[in-house]
């Protein structure tokens, strides 16, 4: 069974991923010209600048040629040079994601033992660093309005003409008018000093969090200055933070499940990764007819299919190799990868293990990284101690993966 190991994440692609009615699906290229990836099988999708035409095709089987669109289309020069850099744009991404290996890091370059070390003793003696929370401030009360005296609202030809049944009624209503404004007044006071007091509440107990948080960190701080060598060597959570981060940074042509668990003290990586399956490999290569008017499609043999497979799926474990031994300077990586099939006892998918290996830093690093196209990830693989049942025509069986 895979997912053995303590730390689980899933790598995203780092490509365009589609959603419609009919689920999701991974294209992989430029716009114009991409390989789309979904339940309904791989497809090559061209478009032509300027022209408004577009081509979408399947990779994963044979199918006929557009000759509706031959037709249409007239031979010529222009028409020709766009379907050949189509071509040559989808074909490369194709090849891209079959040498996966291609991308893989020179681990010489990655992170020494001595910068890591530099870091965990800054993370580790770094002061708190949160800020404290900040303490409302405590609102200025509204002023209440000033009770109106006898001639408010009193005009010149009151004063000369208003009766003193009219004078009471406009005192009265004056005084209602300003009862009623003291009372708004001195109820949103009321309010705001509630307020206040509730975030003021809140505040204290955000302070008293805050101040325990502070005073721990820096007990750990100072706890760990005489012993923190010690710590950084068996650190295994900060070891596979590190990991976590370089995988999630990593491009990736499919989701991928990764499950790791590092030992320090052992200066060793374990990975297990969830490979695709054979049937997700496209079958076909596309090229421009002789007439230069259309994208043909020719179905490969299949050997050639489960070739592309083998290349595949080994470049997908000396690429994640490669990342674990740059991101962390440890002696050994352990690492299989595994497929679900369908068991025939059950009938239910299982984990089947295909490839297991057991590789030192120094047999990976004697791989001439400058020239990675020459290196073939399958026969790379023979320099190291693999796990390994494969035909000479690429057929994979089930292995035992290799265990620490």
């Amino acid at each position: 069974m895979g997912l053995r190991f303590r730390k689980t994440i899933s790598i995203m692609p780092g490509v365009r991923i589609n959603l419609s009615g009919s689920g999701a699906s991974m294209s992989v290229g430029p716009r114009d010209a991409s390989v789309t990836f979904g339940k309904s099988g791989a497809y090559a999708n061209f478009g032509l600048p300027g022209t408004g035409l577009s081509y979408r095709t399947r990779l994963d089987r044979a199918c006929s040629s557009t000759r509706q669109r031959s037709q249409q289309a007239e031979a010529n020069p222009q028409l020709r040079n766009e379907l050949e850099r189509e071509v040559t744009a989808l074909n490369n991404a194709v090849e891209s994601i079959i040498n996966i290996h291609l991308f893989t890091p020179d681990p010489r370059t990655g992170h020494s033992l001595e910068k890591l070390r530099h870091n965990y003793r800054e993370l580790a003696l770094k002061p708190y660093s949160v800020p404290a929370p900040v303490r409302p401030d405590k609102p200025v009360p509204l002023i209440e309005p000033n009770q109106p005296d006898d001639n408010h609202g009193r005009g010149l030809i009151g004063r000369i003409l208003e009766s003193a049944d009219v004078r009471h009624e406009r005192q009265r209503l004056n005084l209602e008018r300003w009862q009623r404004e003291v009372e708004t007044c001195q109820q949103e006071n009321a309010l705001m000093l509630k307020k206040y007091q509730t975030a003021r509440q809140i505040w204290a107990e955000q302070y008293s969090n805050w101040q325990y948080e502070a005073a721990k960190h820096n007990k750990k701080s100072q706890d760990m200055t005489g012993d923190i060598d010690r710590r950084f060597e068996v650190d295994s959570t900060y070891f596979e933070s590190l990991l976590t981060e370089e995988l999630q940074l990593t491009d990736w042509p499919r989701e991928t499940l990764v499950t790791f668990q590092v030992e320090p003290e052992n200066s060793v990586v374990m990975i297990e990764v969830d490979c695709p399956e054979a049937e997700d490999i496209p079958t076909s290569t596309v090229r421009v007819n002789t007439k230069g008017t259309e994208i043909i499609e020719k179905e490969i043999s299949q050997k050639a299919i489960r070739e592309r497979y083998a290349l595949h799926v080994h470049g997908i474990l000396m690429r994640m190799v490669g990342v674990a031994f740059w991101t962390l300077p440890f002696e050994k990586v352990i690492i299989s990868g595994f497929t679900q099939r369908i068991s025939k006892q059950s009938g239910y998918l299982e984990d089947e293990y295909i490839l297991s290996a057991r590789i030192n830093r120094w047999d990976f690093e004697a791989l001439n990284f400058s020239n990675l196209e020459y290196v073939n990830p399958v026969e790379a693989f023979e320099r190291f101690e693999v796990q390994r049942r494969m035909s000479s025509t690429y057929i994979f069986q089930p292995i035992t993966p290799f265990i620490a």
